[in-house]
């Protein structure tokens, strides 16, 4: 772990790599005052880890308290969907805007994702930044619709998903169909260039989380991979003491009840 982390950063750390990796279960209830007893953080400090936890998807409020999150497919095809459809929307719009901010796609590319190694955390962060700037830069309606839809969990998910993949990839490949698209003002193929990534790495989403519900989980073998806490995709800090929290536009489909239609 990061020695110039913060004790509270380093919890939220700690416990977001538990429950991602499954030693924290699924439904499992999570107290201020065990997160206190097992960790040494204060009261306060367990309170603050509970909601920044619950607002990055690692937690589900459970009437006055919280339960680890469940994943499941249902939920996660629906952001997976929902972040698809956003991000061509702002592909295509960074497309029109013209060849200078194409060649800056290009740039941050090459300087930030190409050439990283997929099991670094680098990797991630690169590739949460990239989509920051597709989605038209921090603070952009797009990014603030996503952190609406799409909890911080997901990303995360996503990367870890890594580990069930038959190649990987996929987000470099996508990125070059994008620039040569974009270049040529083939809106069609910009469209496919982001349906390839989401298509791509679906496979090894679905075994991740089929694996999750039956109790079995990847090694973590990811490099430095849980050293960082990340910027949210529109660009606000995800920090542990915060205490913003972001209302979803829509509930998750596992909470919608009898009430859903099929999809």
């Amino acid at each position: 772990m990061n020695e110039s982390l913060s004790k509270i950063d380093a919890t939220y750390i700690e416990l977001r790599e538990r429950i991602l990796f499954g030693e924290l279960a699924a439904g499992a209830p999570m107290y201020a005052e065990d997160i206190m007893r097992h960790t040494g953080v204060s009261l306060s400090m367990a309170r603050q880890l509970l909601l920044s936890l619950g607002t990055g998807g690692y937690l589900k409020k459970s009437g006055r308290s919280y339960v680890v999150a469940t994943f499941t497919k249902e939920q996660v095809e629906e952001w997976r969907l929902a972040l698809c459809a956003i991000v061509e929307i702002g592909a295509l719009r960074l497309a029109l805007t013209g060849a200078e901010r194409i060649d800056e796609t290009a740039a941050f590319l090459d300087a930030h994702v190409r050439d990283v190694d997929v099991r670094n955390e680098r990797f991630f962060i690169g590739a949460m930044a990239l989509t920051t700037f597709v989605l038209g830069g921090p603070r952009s309606t797009l990014s603030q619709l996503v952190e609406q839809f799409i909890p911080q969990a997901f990303f995360r998910l996503l990367w870890i998903a890594d580990s069930y993949a038959d190649r990987t990839g996929f987000l470099v490949e996508a990125g070059d169909r994008f620039l040569s698209a974009a270049r040529s003002g083939d809106l069609e193929g910009i469209r496919q260039s982001v349906r390839f990534f989401f298509d791509g790495t679906a496979p090894s989403l679905y075994t991740l989380i089929d694996n999750m519900a039956g109790g079995s989980f990847p090694a973590n073998e990811k490099t430095d991979g849980f050293q960082t806490i990340e910027l949210q995709i529109s660009g606000v800090p995800t920090y542990a003491g915060s205490s913003r929290s972001s209302t979803p536009i829509l509930r998750p489909i596992s909470d919608a009840g009898k009430l859903a239609f099929t999809l």
